[in-house]
């Protein structure tokens, strides 16, 4: 079992909301990596077929979906699942930072915000350090 395991629903519905089609399509990938298709749809809650049709792009998983292969995921697993979702929001930070650039209207909000929350990795980091030492 995953660290997202015993929490509750909503935080990890909220974040993966925001994923694209591209990063759905590869946590998917990432947890047929590890099992067959059959075993994947079986932790999904959904048929074969639908993780097929993922894999291959004709359709996206859901939210709840997602959710389920974060929860599903064992330790390599999730580390590659948040590494796909650390790209895609990066991506989409870097996208919104250009964007009100270019238009003229930096947002100090943003800032701070994206401050505060390099700051809450840097403790969760150093925490996570002195836990493995």
């Amino acid at each position: 079992m995953s660290e997202l395991s015993g929490r509750a629903k909503e935080p990890v519905a909220a974040f993966v909301h925001m994923l694209g089609k591209d990063a759905r399509r590869r946590i998917i990938e990432v947890l047929v990596s590890g099992r067959s298709v059959r075993e994947a749809a079986e932790l999904l809650g959904v048929t074969p077929a639908a993780v097929s049709k993922y894999l291959s792009g004709r359709t996206h998983p859901s939210d709840e979906v997602l959710a389920r292969a974060l929860r599903a995921a064992g330790g390599g697993e999730l580390r590659e699942m948040v590494d796909v979702i650390v790209d895609e929001f990066l991506d989409g930070v870097d996208s919104l930072v250009q964007w009100l650039v270019d238009q003229g209207v930096p947002d100090r909000r943003l800032a701070r915000g994206l401050e505060e929350a390099a700051a809450r990795l840097r403790l969760a980091s150093a925490h996570r350090n002195r836990i493995i030492l």
